[in-house]
């Protein structure tokens, strides 16, 4: 059937979407309602992430501890940085090791970029609102 998308290719192309959206744009900019609704990128792309839920809360274990020092601070300093950049080195490892899969690392590093290029603490607090949103729509694990 033509223009007819499954399922399965919707969560793709929002998965895709999103990480072209963060290439191109402050995550800030990216209203909160596409980030975290049900339907929105959270919802849509958890399960083509290839991440199991514990794996998923270790890295937003990290990001939250560098999220609270944002926010206590008001800026991204030098101490907030080098955690920051270590997540990248991190999520690597995790991705050659087969505990990640590749378009989960692949939305990491774009946010990452983002985040990197974009340091502003309204920046850093949507991408918080968003993780936490993945970590609520992910599946328990059996």
């Amino acid at each position: 059937m033509k223009g007819y998308k499954s399922k399965d290719n919707a969560g793709e192309n929002k998965l895709e979407e999103l990480i072209q959206r963060l290439k191109n744009e402050p995550m800030d900019k990216i209203h909160v309602r596409e980030l975290v609704k049900p339907g929105g990128y959270a919802h849509k792309i958890v399960d083509k992430l290839g991440v199991k839920r514990s794996q998923l809360r270790r890295i937003f274990a990290e990001m939250k501890e560098i999220f609270e020092r944002v926010k206590e601070k008001g800026r991204v300093d030098e101490e907030i940085e080098v955690k920051f950049y270590m997540l990248y080195p991190i999520i690597e490892y995790q991705k050659n090791r087969g505990i990640i899969k590749e378009p989960f690392a692949e939305l990491m590093k774009a946010l990452l970029d983002n985040l990197e290029k974009y340091k502003t603490p309204s920046n850093f607090e949507q991408a918080e609102r968003f993780l936490t949103a993945l970590v609520a729509y992910m599946r328990r694990e059996a």
